[in-house]
């Protein structure tokens, strides 16, 4: 929520005009009167709104920016020429008036937004209050003094115009628009949206000729799409992005990933043809980086019809073949290429490759991005009911488990299985660690490979890899990757243009290990009664989904056979699989690669400092969400888990001997608790953790102004300084024992 003092000057002056346009009598009074008047009133609803882009005001077709003395004119003008340009990136219609209002000479100067459209219509980086000195125009404005009352009934019209300024589609805005599209019209199809001009479905959609946005867009003349190949796969809708999994990939990332590509062609035999196929090609980003010669050999496929126009359109030419060659040969369904669908019967038997497989003068070089989601709806390629890809099927017969689910590993498996025959083919990847590290569907060689950060690929921070694997047969437990980011280029017009004319930069060398136990196999209780607290700590993966520390069973989780419950007799041994879950992942190279296992059985438990650690830890953890409380059935359940006197665990650290950070952290706990039975709040005949004290006794309200006011200020800043405390020593006892341990891995 905005609270700065600035900002909170634009949400009143903002509040000031929105009445004044509501109440045209409001708007015959003195300006300032208004002021007083509504200066305390900023709860409207229409008020988030108003305030577009950290702007002072959009009122209908009219953007407003509020100073309280305007001496240099072009500056404020270029700051919300910069407001403009944002709101045209995000899909926000573009307003026709700019309102400079200056607060003490009472002074508004007008000027029409589509004087501007060229500057408008460029991106810009960074705040849009600075940097603004050089801007200048020779085109004058109108002025309006609002202190009288025919200027202020004239301004009460100008606010209520609904006029906008047409702009023109490109790379910058393409995605905001498509996104409101969308958001607008749920039902909508990328087709509807982007259309396309030429060929098998003729379709202008709404860029082409606006409808829906003809107030807001200039159809845009362009016969095809291939300006938006970069971003072809954020143009499609939610339900189509689920369906493909499919992300863009970065330029210097595939020029890093065609070394590989160019030493997996030195295997080729001498006097052997080679391919390069790539079956989920997009718009042919992968293979836009290789050189013609190499381009001769590229077989290419993808299942998205407008990404196919585009491919064809842009490698058509230069590669040896597409999957189907022409438009004509297209299997058209709902956007898709049945014919291009890598994952079924029809594309597996496909004749052209078929051809290529069962000739061993050719050498087959496989290099992907395949598309990586969990389908857990039990579909391929395609979305519909009942559908299940016949590489699915055959997956499945050899392979058990929700493995079976994961697009990218129905992929991967196919390649190893249909298009690798001899020692000299080879399979590039692009996808994360799990395949190899948990999945076990690569034991072929490892021969070199990189972890690059998915920022960059329209998705989160993460790390994906690059792994060239030889089709020689051999067991590895691990190897090492190297980790390159993206130093962007500031210098381009667009976010794209920045990635892809980025810099590469080394970052470290990542050891990638294999995994073979989860905390289930090897750690878990089978008893049903009688347990202290539940927890859950299963599958592989670090995230929220996979860890529960609760007082009893909740929701879900009473009837998931995922968790169990800790007994009194062994409670110490089973909680650094909750520390190991909680590892923080600060670094992209970390998240998709380090793993829970039980790879050294109870090894860790010989270690009674790090049982020490994982308790101290584990009951000062606002993660940590054991309640004390009376149930349902009346019955009382007591939170053990906690430092509070009388608990299992507060009785069994006494036992211990402590080192001074492990007392300070107690006796913060111990400042904690007293602010806490200070509160209102308490309740004496319960026993607290922090994740309780922080729900039901660190209690606070809004003001005015939506700033947050904690009712009991020591309490929240000794709360705070818990959290900081105990993520050092996380990281200071913990973090490392949990590797040494195979906890993580």
């Amino acid at each position: 929520m905005i609270d700065t003092k600035e900002e909170r000057k634009a949400r009143n002056c903002s509040n000031i005009f929105l009445k004044i346009y509501n109440n045209e009598k409001e708007g015959q009074i003195n300006f300032f009167s208004a002021y007083k008047k509504y200066i305390a009133s900023i709860k409207d609803k229409k008020i988030d709104d108003i305030l577009i882009e950290y702007s002072d005001g959009v009122i209908n077709g009219n953007i407003l920016e509020f100073k309280l003395v305007i001496n240099d004119i072009n500056r404020v003008l270029f700051q919300v020429i910069k407001y403009l340009s944002k709101m045209r990136i995000k899909g926000i219609p573009v307003p026709a008036n700019i309102l400079l209002i200056s607060l003490n000479t009472r002074e508004i100067y007008k000027y029409n937004s589509a004087d501007f459209l060229k500057d408008i219509e460029k991106t810009y980086i960074g705040a849009s209050s600075k940097n603004n000195e050089n801007f200048y125009t020779i085109i004058e404005p109108e002025k309006i003094y609002y202190n009288t009352n025919n200027n202020a009934a004239k301004l009460i019209e100008i606010l209520r115009e609904e006029k906008y300024v047409k702009i023109n589609i490109n790379e910058d805005c393409i995605l905001g628009w498509a996104e409101r599209f969308y958001r607008e019209h749920p039902k909508a199809s990328k087709g509807d949206f982007i259309g396309d001009s030429e060929g098998l479905i003729p379709k202008a959609g709404e860029i082409r000729e606006p409808y829906y946005f003809q107030d807001y867009i200039i159809p845009y003349e362009g016969k095809s799409n291939e300006k938006f190949k970069y971003l072809m796969d954020c143009l499609n809708d939610k339900l189509k992005k689920k369906e493909l999994g499919a992300f863009y990939t970065p330029i210097p990332y595939c020029k890093k990933a065609v070394e590989l590509v160019r030493e997996a062609i030195k295997l080729v035999p001498i006097g052997n043809d080679y391919i390069i196929l790539d079956r989920c090609s997009g718009t042919g980003n992968l293979e836009s980086v290789l050189s013609d010669e190499e381009l001769s050999h590229c077989v290419l496929s993808t299942y998205e019809y407008y990404e196919y126009k585009i491919l064809i359109e842009r490698l058509g030419e230069k590669v040896r073949y597409i999957i189907p060659p022409t438009e004509n040969e297209v299997k058209y369904r709902e956007g898709s290429l049945l014919n291009a669908d890598a994952l079924s019967e029809e594309y597996v038997n496909n004749e052209y490759l078929q051809e290529i497989i069962n000739n061993p003068k050719i050498t087959i070089i496989l290099f992907e991005n395949p598309p990586y989601r969990d389908n857990t709806s039990n579909t391929s390629g395609i979305a519909r009911k009942g559908y299940t890809s016949f590489v699915k099927n055959e997956m499945r017969k050899e392979v058990k488990g929700a493995i079976l689910n994961d697009l990218a590993n129905n992929f991967i498996w196919a390649g190893f299985k249909y298009y690798l025959r001899q020692p000299t083919d080879s399979y590039i990847i692009f996808s994360p660690v799990k395949y190899f590290k948990s999945c076990n569907l690569s034991n072929k060689t490892f021969k070199d490979g990189f972890l690059f950060n998915r920022k960059y690929f329209h998705a989160s921070h993460s790390a994906i890899s690059c792994i060239w694997w030889q089709n020689i047969n051999k067991e590895q437990d691990e190897f090492n990757l190297k980790a390159y980011d993206i130093e962007t280029d500031f210098t381009q017009k667009s976010f794209q243009d920045m990635v892809n004319n980025g810099n590469l930069i080394y970052v470290k060398d990542v050891l990638v290990k294999k995994v073979y136990h989860l905390f289930t196999e090897k750690y878990y209780d089978k008893i049903l009664k009688n347990g202290i607290a539940y927890m859950r700590a299963s599958s592989f993966n670090l995230d929220s989904n996979s860890v529960t520390l609760t007082t009893i069973p909740v929701g879900a989780e009473s009837y998931s056979p995922h968790g169990f419950l800790l007994q009194k007799n062994n409670f110490i041994e089973k909680l650094p699989l909750f520390c190991a879950k909680l590892y923080p992942q600060e670094k992209w190279y970390e998240r998709d690669v380090y793993f829970t296992t039980a790879d050294k059985g109870e090894e860790y438990i010989k270690d009674k400092d790090f049982l020490k650690f994982c308790l101290i830890y584990t009951c000062l953890s606002r993660y940590n969400k054991c309640l004390s409380f009376i149930g349902s059935n009346n019955r009382y359940y007591k939170n053990e888990l906690c430092f509070e006197e009388y608990t299992l665990a507060s009785e069994y650290i006494k036992t211990l001997n402590l080192n001074n950070e492990e007392k300070k952290l107690i006796q913060i706990w111990n400042d904690i608790l007293k602010e806490a039975k200070n509160t209102k709040e308490y309740k004496k005949n319960i026993t607290y953790g922090v994740y309780q004290i922080e729900q039901e006794l660190n209690t606070f309200y809004k003001n005015d102004k939506d700033n947050i006011i904690y009712n009991y200020p020591e309490l929240n800043g000794k709360l705070k300084k818990l959290k900081l405390v105990l993520k050092n020593y996380y990281k200071d006892y913990i973090q490392n024992k949990l590797f040494e341990y195979e906890l993580l891995k």
